[in-house]
């Protein structure tokens, strides 16, 4: 086949998008991993999702489904036995929210079926901690069992039992659940018998100590109220006060007596000091007795409070608020109460002193007349007046007694009869259940059921794997396909190279490009070649510059598979690898010399560019015709070791002038450049360049690496060669783009074509050896 015919079908199958995955036009229901998703799938796309998970979803089921039948065919039968209490609830209080404290009671209830004590109870009645059938180890029956031991087995019975009841019931569900079924009947049963035995020594303790304090306040309130009486005897006593001494109604009464008797024996004296005892009556005039009725009102408050406050003192201490409140307020009645007395007394001395000036212009007249009869009035008044102010003064103080003994009556009083309610509640009241339903020994196990344990695990890991799977999918930022990078970074895919192994790897020459022009690489990378072609300026050399994101990428095996391209296709065509800190082994020269130099001598100046050429290409353009450019041989310009200094030797200048002259025997240059993350030579690189290409693994170099090296180079990037494609692999996963119909045209290839791998292969380790190789 000539040249101009195998030219012609490349160009053909580069344009009908035939293995070199072409700029994918964005569509509704293709996929979009890794980069920006529908806002929803398909079936057909979930379909898709799956199957390229399809083993990981698998070992997810499967190994699921394994651990639980094993367990369940292993597992010891557990039985379940189900206690009915029913819960009594005395409470004639006759209150309108009688249903809400009704349920409480059942919740409460409840609540002490599930707690520690009454579980450590049970254990102690049952004697648990004997009993093979619940330990392993039993205890002998006349070993102690210490605390430490008693929770720990309090805790476990607590786990195997479960206490539940129903909204709007008094019926309390207690099952338990045992390997052996007749102790799960017997501690089921034993629950309530066990609740009522600790509830009754927990009400006896409960009623003797209340009873006990109530009994103890009462004797003190008595001996108080005792006290208190007698204090107000022994001052009546002492002051020779007769009971009601001291009140208005009496001292009134006794200064009328006085008076007329006084009176009587001043009649026979004389009438003429009358108007004179008058004037010395009003100044002895007493007004003890004066009063009012807001004074009364403010008496009688003052005694309601000292009252109230000996009642609350059973109750209370002295410094808490309420009778600190009360003590406030019995202070500002006594205060209120002194301030209204005194008023009172000053309006009825005011009165009095009135009354006594309009009665001494009457009597000065009858002065004369009752002088004799005054003056022993006078003596009569003195003796009287000074009984009366006595009774008055010592009347507060008796006041006072009388009402700190009145209280003390009351608080006695009140004290007696709440201690008999409180004793004949505690007898009567109280949350009483009671056995309505006895647990039956069980049958039939509850555990282990290995169907419908197996069917749950089954549709359990399905819907993790399932979660897994598409957690996988939104997380993964990883480079599948063409389309992804179109959409993240507008860029298109020149070519998705199939992986290469061998000896393919190491030489342009054994290239399949070159080697076996059939294969379905040889198609693939004579694609990459036409597209590369399709940027070149009619009549002007090509130069074209290779990197990657980061290293492993494959950038080195997409280099020499273009010049073995370029060659094929009957271009002029060599490599310069500017990697000058790690020379690639694949990008070794063509003409290996010994002393040949390399690309550090130049760079560094000590040859000239005529030096590292193969003397055949100098001639080619000379002395070929053109129907015989198929007989150009890949040419390789690298170093043979690291540079020591790259820095120094990569300098732009020397790079263009290297390229100014190597365009004068060739047509397409191309520059292996390093990765753009790890220096910033590409950079540099790709002002010398007339077209940039980036590499990237199929399936391992990420977006964000991607996207770095853009923002590092700066510069447009005119494609994206996907390397070290999985064609099987690719095609599996479904994502609509021609890999995906490659087998459908394997009769035009030759060669081993790749298949689509089993399950049982894809998981084989030395498949997993391989690709760690690989990416090494």
């Amino acid at each position: 086949m000539g040249q101009n015919a195998v030219v012609e079908d490349l160009f053909m199958l580069s344009q009908s998008g035939m293995l070199n995955a072409p700029l994918l036009e964005a569509r509704s229901d293709g996929p979009m991993d890794g980069g920006s998703r529908p806002s929803s799938l398909s079936a057909r796309q979930v379909i898709k999702i799956i199957r390229r998970h399809e083993l990981l979803l698998g070992a997810i089921v499967f190994f699921a489904v394994l651990i639980v039948l094993a367990v369940q065919l292993t597992s010891t039968p557990v039985y379940q036995a189900t206690a009915t209490v029913q819960v009594e609830l005395n409470d004639d209080s006759g209150s309108p929210d009688m249903a809400a404290r009704n349920q409480q009671r059942v919740a409460n209830e409840a609540g002490i079926y599930r707690s520690r004590s009454l579980a450590e109870r049970v254990v102690q009645d049952l004697k648990l901690a004997s009993d093979p059938r619940f330990v392993e180890n039993p205890l002998p029956a006349s070993a102690i069992l210490d605390n430490r031991r008693l929770s720990r087995l309090a805790g476990r019975l607590m786990y195997s039992t479960s206490v539940s009841s129903q909204k709007e019931s008094d019926f309390i569900d207690i099952t338990v659940r045992s390997t052996s079924p007749d102790l799960a009947s017997e501690i089921a049963n034993q629950y309530p018998a066990s609740l009522a035995a600790y509830r009754a020594v927990l009400r006896d303790d409960r009623q003797g100590k209340i009873a006990a304090q109530l009994d103890d306040e009462r004797g003190r309130l008595a001996t108080e109220a005792h006290k208190a009486e007698q204090a107000v005897a022994d001052f009546r006593r002492q002051h020779q006060m007769l009971t009601g001494a001291g009140g208005s109604e009496d001292y009134a009464q006794i200064n009328r007596i006085a008076t007329e008797a006084a009176s009587a024996a001043a009649m026979r004296a004389a009438q003429s000091a009358r108007a004179a005892g008058i004037a010395s009556a009003v100044n002895n005039i007493t007004t003890a007795g004066a009063t009012s009725p807001l004074l009364d009102q403010q008496r009688r408050q003052l005694d309601d409070l000292t009252r109230t406050r000996s009642e609350l003192a059973m109750m209370y201490g002295a410094e808490h608020p309420k009778m600190r409140g009360l003590e406030a307020q019995i202070a500002e009645t006594t205060g209120s109460m002194r301030q209204e007395q005194a008023r009172v007394i000053a309006a009825a001395t005011t009165q009095a002193q009135n009354a006594a000036a309009r009665e001494a212009g009457l009597a000065r007249s009858e002065a004369a007349s009752a002088a004799s009869r005054a003056g022993q009035l006078e003596g009569t008044l003195r003796s009287i007046t000074g009984k009366a102010f006595a009774n008055t003064a010592a009347t507060v103080e008796l006041n006072a007694l009388e009402r700190t003994a009145e209280a003390a009556r009351s608080a006695y009083v009140a004290m007696s009869t709440r201690a008999e309610q409180v004793k004949t509640s505690l007898a009567a009241s109280g949350i009483h259940s009671r056995l309505m339903s006895p647990a039956a020994v069980p049958q039939d196990p509850i555990s282990p059921r290995p169907k419908s344990a197996t069917f749950a695990a089954f549709v359990g890991s399905l819907i993790l794997g399932l979660l897994i799977v598409f957690g996988i999918e939104l997380t993964d930022n990883r480079l599948w396909n063409a389309e992804q990078i179109y959409h993240q970074f507008g860029l298109r895919t020149f070519a998705m190279l199939p992986e290469l192994d061998g000896d393919a790897l190491m030489s342009a020459k054994a290239n399949p490009v070159l080697k076996d022009p059939q294969s379905l690489f040889a198609e693939v990378a004579r694609g990459l070649g036409s597209e590369v072609a399709e940027l070149a300026q009619p009549g002007k050399a090509q130069t074209v510059l290779i990197t990657s994101p980061i290293t492993g990428d494959g950038k080195s095996t997409v280099t020499l598979t273009l010049l073995a391209a370029a060659v094929a296709m009957g271009r002029r065509a060599i490599v310069i690898d500017l990697d000058l800190r790690r020379p690639s082994d694949v990008l070794r020269p063509t003409d290996d010399g010994g002393g040949k130099p390399d690309l550090i001598d130049y760079l560094s100046g000590a040859v000239d560019a005529r030096h590292m050429l193969p003397p055949l290409a100098l001639t080619q353009r000379q002395d070929l015709e053109p129907s015989e450019v198929t007989t150009y041989e890949p040419v390789v310009l690298s170093a043979r070791e690291p540079a020591r200094n790259p820095v120094a030797l990569m300098r732009l200048r020397k790079v263009n002038e290297l390229l100014d002259q190597l365009r004068e025997h060739y047509d397409l240059l191309i520059i292996n450049a390093p990765p753009t993350l790890a220096t910033r030579d590409s950079r540099m690189l790709m002002d010398a360049a007339d077209h940039t290409l980036m590499v990237v693994r199929w399936g391992r170099t990420t977006i964000e690496q991607v996207r770095a090296a853009l923002q590092v180079l700066q510069k447009p990037v005119d494609g994206v060669v996907i390397n070290r494609v999985d064609y099987a692999e690719h095609a599996r996963r479904g994502y609509g783009d021609p890999v995906q119909f490659y087998m459908d045209s394997a009769e035009y290839f030759s060669g081993e074509m790749p298949t689509r791998r089993r399950w049982y292969e894809r998981m084989a380790p030395s498949r997993w050896r391989e690709r760690a190789e690989h990416m090494a």
